[in-house]
């Protein structure tokens, strides 16, 4: 067996193992893509249960606000009813200045509540937006790592089919010449062979030839051969 059916052996063994590693990370990145959503739509979840305990807080607390409010107007009118003054004019200034602050502290309450309920939901949309987005990264990844995968399998191929071809050759080429030319006509025989095998692996993307370590020397020898037949013929 020549040396280019060696390396074109060797460069399928590269290429199917390169294949491997392509499909591998093709895995490992779906993998990390569905982690990556997963892990994002977990803490969107988890910031939606924790606003909707938020809002419940905050209904408790403005039930207690109202409750405080109504005492805090039931003994406003208390106190005006022991002082004397009537419910008009100046006597009711009292009970509606504590029944004010309360409603304003109700008011900002309700404001501060759905501000926190808008940034809460926003916060959530965006994460399950940056896990869709990190898992269609992902999937773009995968899916170019597995072109690159069938890539270097039909390279693979090519260069064990360029490899058995040119061993073939290399065979058939020695067999002829032998019977033709006894020991120096099975070496030159087998040069042309490989001269041949050479030039059909170039063809081929993947093999040794191809990838720039075209055997020159077995090409040469290849051409001389065939110019040595040529003159042979037409002597």
């Amino acid at each position: 067996m020549g040396l280019d059916s060696l390396g074109n052996f060797g460069m399928a063994a590269q290429h199917k193992a390169n294949a491997g590693i392509s499909q591998s990370n093709a895995r490992i990145a779906r993998a990390q893509g569905q982690a990556e959503k997963g892990k994002a739509y977990g803490q969107a979840t988890r910031l939606e249960m924790e606003n909707t305990v938020a809002g419940e807080q905050a209904a408790e607390n403005m039930s207690r606000l109202r409750k405080a409010q109504r005492q805090a107007g039931a003994d406003a009118r208390a106190a005006r009813a022991v002082s004397g003054f009537t419910s008009e004019g100046s006597g009711s200034q009292p009970e509606i200045s504590v029944l004010s602050r309360y409603e304003q502290a109700a008011q900002d309450m309700v404001y501060s509540r759905s501000l926190q309920d808008s940034s809460a939901r926003f916060q959530a949309t965006m994460l399950r937006r940056s896990g869709d987005i990190a898992e269609m990264g992902a999937i773009a990844q995968a899916d170019y790592l597995t072109a690159q995968s069938e890539v270097h399998k039909m390279k693979a191929h090519n260069a064990n089919k360029a490899a058995v071809v040119s061993a073939s050759l290399q065979s058939v080429g020695a067999l002829v010449g032998g019977i033709a030319g006894g020991p120096a006509g099975a070496m030159q025989g087998a040069q042309m062979g490989a001269g041949m095998g050479s030039m059909y692996s170039a063809g081929l993307p993947g093999t040794l030839e191809s990838e720039g370590g075209r055997n020159k020397d077995a090409e040469k020898d290849f051409a001389a051969g065939l110019m040595k037949g040529l003159t042979w013929l037409m002597g």
